[in-house]
């Protein structure tokens, strides 16, 4: 399966979403390997369509980049969560944790590391934190 911009940083939003406290600032265009307009106008289509709630969009200027996308309070939306889910083929029934091993297998499988490496951080916080650590 091949992933677009968008939906990459759809998933990774969904991972860190799994978190009991998501950090979302920690998804950047950096971390996922993707150049910074881009990324901002992948951000732009998401918050558009619905998928993600909570952006602060700074736009201005003749071009379509948005000037500065503020993703810290950033939320799945239902709809987001029900395409990814569906997309990654995850039981909505699965715990956290389970969702999360399914994003690490399925960027695995897509050669992501990005999406690895956050999903392996991602799930370590979620273990620590059900562990009481």
């Amino acid at each position: 399966m091949e992933l677009d911009t968008k939906q990459k940083v759809l998933i990774a939003i969904y991972t860190e979403y799994q978190k009991d406290i998501p950090d979302m600032a920690s998804i950047t265009s950096s971390n996922l390997g993707i150049d910074h307009d881009i990324f901002k106008i992948a951000l732009d289509k998401l918050d558009n369509e619905g998928l993600v709630n909570g952006l602060n969009i700074l736009k201005g200027g003749y071009r379509s980049i948005p000037k500065q996308v503020i993703i810290h309070h950033a939320k799945m939306s239902s709809y987001g969560i029900n395409y990814v889910e569906t997309k990654l083929n995850i039981q909505p029934s699965l715990s956290n944790k389970e969702k999360v091993k399914v994003v690490i297998d399925r960027s695995t499988e897509w050669g992501w590391e990005q999406l690895k490496d956050i999903g392996s951080k991602v799930l370590s916080e979620v273990i620590k934190s059900h562990a009481g650590i």
